[in-house]
């Protein structure tokens, strides 16, 4: 009996600490989603990181946080004008970045950190991130302790101009006519991530991946770092703007007549396998 009581008592603590610390941990949810209405800089950064905070240590609250932060960013940055989805419809590509922009608000800057960041647990929905305005967005694989992680989302027709996105993780995310001119994704992972239609003129793409990438209808010119190594596992058609050293490659071909017959035979638009490189004749012996 002296034991069973001493069982019951540590269980009743138990319990009471638990729900004790819940209450604390959506006290402190509920304050910080209040404050993203801030008029205050100071405060909506503050309630990013308290966000941060309460993520890091409640599993069951993941997905709730993590599409707050998603819903303050696209409020707060939604482009009201939709982009021409042709990419020879878009005005013409400046010679350099315009850097007379302003620089991305601290706040957004802050809650898409968090969000590349955010703990790897199942989510069941992509976080949305569409129309987006994220000129100038800094992901920099350097400055976080694992790749910045822009995986599984929605970032279809986003504004990424000038993003400095060196090294991030963009595996399986939708992108279609997203404007990433002068965007700078060297060691960026993009397989499987959808670029239908992706205006990426003037990105600097130096050892970034695209395996089971689809890229049709994508505008790669003037691009730089490019190979044909990098689009022999990616998803190209006729309507792919190719920068002007792959305009005529004999890879790029192959893989160009790869897909066209992998999607006439499938009916579909997934990546066929990869497509090797050509061996080049050799002249005879004499």
């Amino acid at each position: 009996m002296a034991g069973a009581t001493v069982f019951a008592g540590l269980a009743y603590t138990a319990r009471t600490y638990l729900l004790s610390r819940r209450g604390q941990v959506t006290d402190r949810y509920r304050a910080a989603v209040e404050n993203l209405a801030s008029e205050k800089l100071e405060v909506r950064l503050g309630a990013v990181y308290s966000l941060e905070h309460v993520l890091s240590e409640s599993a069951v609250d993941h997905e709730a946080i993590v599409r707050v932060l998603a819903g303050f960013v696209r409020h707060n940055t939604h482009s009201t004008g939709i982009p021409p989805t042709l990419p020879e419809q878009r005005n013409a590509l400046e010679t350099e970045p315009d850097r007379s922009s302003p620089e991305l608000s601290a706040d957004i800057q802050a809650a898409v950190e968090v969000l590349a960041r955010r703990p790897k647990r199942p989510e069941t929905r992509r976080l949305d991130l569409r129309h987006a305005d994220l000129a100038r967005l800094s992901l920099r694989h350097f400055e976080f302790e694992s790749p910045p992680r822009l995986e599984w989302m929605f970032l279809s027709a986003a504004d990424l101009r000038s993003a400095d996105l060196r090294g991030v993780v963009l595996k399986g995310s939708i992108l279609s006519t997203a404007d990433m001119c002068f965007a700078w994704l060297s060691d960026a992972r993009c397989d499987r991530a959808v670029m239908y239609k992706v205006d990426l003129r003037g990105a600097m793409l130096g050892k970034a991946t695209f395996v089971e990438t689809t890229l049709d209808g994508a505008d790669l010119r003037e691009t730089s770092g490019l190979t044909a190594q990098q689009l022999a596992s990616a998803f190209i058609d006729a309507e792919t703007r190719l920068p002007d050293h792959l305009v005529h490659d004999p890879w790029v071909a192959t893989r160009l007549a790869d897909c066209v017959a992998w999607a006439e035979g499938n009916h579909t638009k997934s990546c066929p396998p990869p497509t090797p490189q050509p061996q080049l004749p050799t002249s005879a012996s004499t």
